[in-house]
């Protein structure tokens, strides 16, 4: 018998290792090609990919239709799924892949018929054009099916990937609307029950759309003027709702970004030279694909990041022009008070009279699920949304139009200077952007990229009904509309989602949810205190700039509240305050309890001020209605007027107390020692595959490893969150890319087994940094035509 288990153990062992050489083989042959050659037939001439040591590419043709063509293999072989999850996303089809779980995200997205809408784009699109991404469609299957398997993403989910398909490029471009625009109108929404649920007065104060943060390139006319604090006796205090911690902005931060631009006038070399870097959430693998593409003949060298999922450079450098991109937060959206028609439910008023609802309907298809139906109703304006208030609203929306999402940003491949890149700003298709521009002649430039609606004067971030003439879209703004500014006098631009324009130019554009304008303003000092001959690594070190010159406020508020309180309790973390280095460092304790002090004021306080408002509306959020509400909140805690303190605490240096004891209650309570209780052990970077919480062991393969960071979520330069950060660090001179850089958080290749899977990580951690263009080649494949 002993013999006999013991053969049948050897035998269960060598199953096992069969087994785990199959799936490993298995595995392995999804991995990308990396040197050889192939045999295309579409192609027209010869095409070379080389890639560095990190996985960097550059592609090398003759025709910029077989670039288009190698960018889609390339894509494919390297990023397939992650491509898929970007067109199914705003398409509403994830479930597909993920069944029921997946549901109610598609239910949302589905409303918007994003795929229908790309159809309808794509038939606007010019011949030469819509080759262009016929070829990169064609390039992205041939690199999917000259895979030896699958991606392994899809064997864990027992799928199969489907074909690309032109739709897919507007698909993607159109789930960036999604990560940086309201897809649900939550910032007019939630502006409407500030103001329906609370004095006019009340409303008007808390939702002011100036502070003394500012920094617009435009300058206002005239300087900030605090506004008066109004009466108490308009408040409505309500004990009996359950204040939340809405103002979660740790998990999920504002997604912005940060550029600025320096002229020729400042610079060591006589050119203009641009910094960026988009704070978005950070993955395994990065959300951006480095990538270098030239022409034999000399008439394209373009660098920078690409979107997988699409064949064009996002931000980068031509050689000429160097651009780079921060979310504009205009306004782009409106929502619409329907009148429906008293005899027929079927129909709503517009400025000619009645029209039918425009009926529809969609089927979800879930995996291992019966397909769920969507029914939608669309007007002229836009698809029929429900916001639980018993009324009929439509959501007019950029992103639903066909203008809204196009091919137009591909004319920066060939221009030759900023004044030359304004002019392309209305027909550049994307969710509207500040665009940094600098150029190799030494000029420097700011305007938006993306289409802006051409609106009468009005208040657009109400909802109003749009039944009469006055309230419309009228078309689009033409490049000569727009808001610029170029060549300023002082030689300096910088941009970082706060609002940027003034006056006329901003009624023009509207305002949404402008990020409030701390970050923007260091940075423009970090700028004007920048030495002379002026390098890349000058505009790098901004990057990583976190001194908390915001915050320096609320740790001498906080200081000055506990050595008034003479309580020996206190005196550990007063000594941590009085000493917390003015930066947001992971070692820092002291920058921590300043931190958290500051959110728990700002929870409770604003909770409890707006808590009429979540009586009105169980889902009012304040802090989804502005980003301004720092100057109201620090108006009333140096004032203290008489009546703004909730009346359950006794006194403003009791609650200031009470507020440091909650918010440290970690320390206080025993859970963690104060000499652990760093920023660092709080503030850490988990980036992670889209499939490893869900996958046993597959973390140990995909995720990168956590780190403790310095910097902050908000209100400084270097951007860092727990999942949410500097999706890419670029600063370059057009003409000069050879000293210029590019840091990535995550990587270029999507499969764990690849030699550079996370190559670039810790550099990007550590702040060592990475070159603008690819280096040395490693591996080299050839695309030739078939003959």
């Amino acid at each position: 018998m002993k013999k006999w288990l013991g053969r049948l153990a050897v035998v269960l062992c060598l199953i096992t290792v069969v087994g785990v050489l199959i799936i490993y083989s298995g595995f392995r042959a999804s991995l990308p090609t990396l040197d050889g050659s192939i045999e295309i037939a579409s192609l027209n001439d010869k095409v070379i990919l080389e890639r560095d040591e990190n996985g960097n590419a550059t592609l090398t043709a003759s025709d910029r239709n077989d670039l288009a063509f190698t960018t889609g293999y390339l894509h494919a072989q390297e990023r397939f799924f992650q491509m898929d999850l970007a067109r199914r996303m705003p398409a509403g089809e994830l479930s597909e892949l993920f069944g029921s779980v997946a549901l109610n995200s598609d239910m949302g997205n589905r409303i918007h018929r994003f795929r229908s809408r790309a159809t309808t784009a794509i038939n606007m699109l010019s011949a030469e054009n819509k080759l262009i991404l016929d070829r990169y469609v064609d390039g992205v299957n041939s690199g999917l099916d000259d895979l030896g398997s699958k991606p392994f993403e899809y064997w864990i989910l027992g799928a199969e990937p489907q074909d690309w398909q032109v739709e897919d490029i507007y698909l993607v471009i159109y789930s960036m609307f999604f990560t940086l625009q309201h897809a649900d109108g939550s910032y007019e929404w939630n502006r409407h029950l500030i103001e329906q649920s609370m004095h006019p007065d009340i409303a008007k104060f808390l939702l002011t759309k100036k502070t003394p943060w500012d920094a617009p390139l435009q300058e206002d006319a005239s300087p900030y003027v605090a506004p008066e604090i109004p009466s108490a006796d308009l408040l409505k205090w309500n004990d009996n709702i359950q204040v939340s911690k809405s103002l979660n902005r740790d998990v999920s931060p504002m997604l912005g970004s940060s550029n600025w631009a320096v002229s020729g006038e400042l610079t060591k070399t006589g050119g203009a030279m641009m910094s960026n870097d988009m704070h978005l959430s950070i993955r395994a693998p990065s959300i951006w694909y480095k990538l270098r593409m030239k022409l034999n003949d000399g008439s394209l060298d373009i660098s920078g990041v690409s979107l997988p999922g699409t064949p064009l450079i996002v931000v980068g450098s031509n050689g000429s022009v160097a651009w780079g991109f921060t979310n504009t937060n205009i306004d782009s959206t409106d929502i619409i008070e329907l009148d429906i028609n008293p005899n027929s439910e079927n129909q709503y008023m517009t400025k000619d009279g009645y029209k039918d609802f425009n009926l529809m309907s969609e089927a979800i298809q879930i995996k291992g699920s019966e397909a769920q139906e969507l029914k939608i109703r669309e007007t002229i304006w836009g698809p029929v949304m429900d916001f639980e208030d018993g009324k009929t609203y439509a959501y007019q929306w950029v992103a639903h139009k066909p203008e809204g999402a196009s091919m137009g940003l591909m004319a920066m491949e060939t221009v030759t200077t900023v004044a030359e890149a304004m002019e392309i700003a209305s027909g550049v298709g994307i969710p509207a952007q500040n665009v940094m521009l600098a150029d190799s002649e030494g000029n420097i430039g700011w305007t938006i990229f993306g289409m802006i609606p051409k609106r009468p004067p009005g208040v657009y971030d109400r909802i109003i009904h749009w039944s009469d003439p006055i309230s419309t879209w009228d078309g689009w703004m033409t490049s000569d509309q727009y808001p610029r500014v170029y060549n300023p006098d002082h030689d300096r631009l910088w941009t970082a989602n706060a609002r940027v324009a003034s006056g006329a130019d901003l009624a023009a554009v509207g305002s949404s949810s402008y990020d409030f304008g701390a970050r923007a303003n260091q940075i423009k000092d970090d700028l004007f205190a920048l030495p002379t001959q002026v390098t890349e690594k000058d505009l790098y070190d901004i990057q990583w700039d976190d001194n908390a010159v915001f915050l320096s406020r609320w740790q001498q508020q906080i200081s000055g509240v506990l050595h008034n309180a003479k309580d020996d309790a206190f005196t550990p973390y007063l000594t941590e305050i009085d000493n917390w280095g003015a930066k947001a460092d992971a070692n820092s304790i002291g920058f921590r309890l300043v931190r958290e002090y500051r959110n728990q004021v700002v929870d409770t306080l604003l909770g409890e001020i707006t808590a009429s408002c979540i009586e009105y509306d169980k889902n009012c959020n304040y802090d989804r209605a502005t980003n301004q509400w720092e100057a109201p909140l620090w108006q009333i805690i140096t004032d203290q007027p008489e009546g703004w303190l909730p009346p359950k605490y006794q006194s403003w240096a009791f609650f200031f107390e009470k507020m440091a004891v909650e918010a440290w209650q970690p320390v206080i309570s025993g859970s963690v020692a104060l000499n652990e209780y760093t920023w660092g052990a709080y503030n850490v970077a988990t980036i992670r595959h889209p499939l490893s919480a869900a996958v046993p062991l597959l973390d140990k393969l995909t995720d990168m490893r956590p780190f403790e960071q310095s910097g902050d979520t908000e209100n400084i330069p270097h951007i860092s969150g727990l999942v949410k950060g500097q999706s890419e660090r670029i600063v370059v001179s057009p003409g000069h890319e050879e000293q210029g850089i590019m840091d990535l958080p995550a990587g270029q290749s999507a499969h764990p087994l690849s030699p550079y899977y996370g190559t670039g990580h810790d550099d990007w951690l550590e702040g060592k940094m990475t070159p603008f263009l690819p280096q040395a080649t490693k591996w080299s494949l050839e695309f030739t035509p078939f003959r």
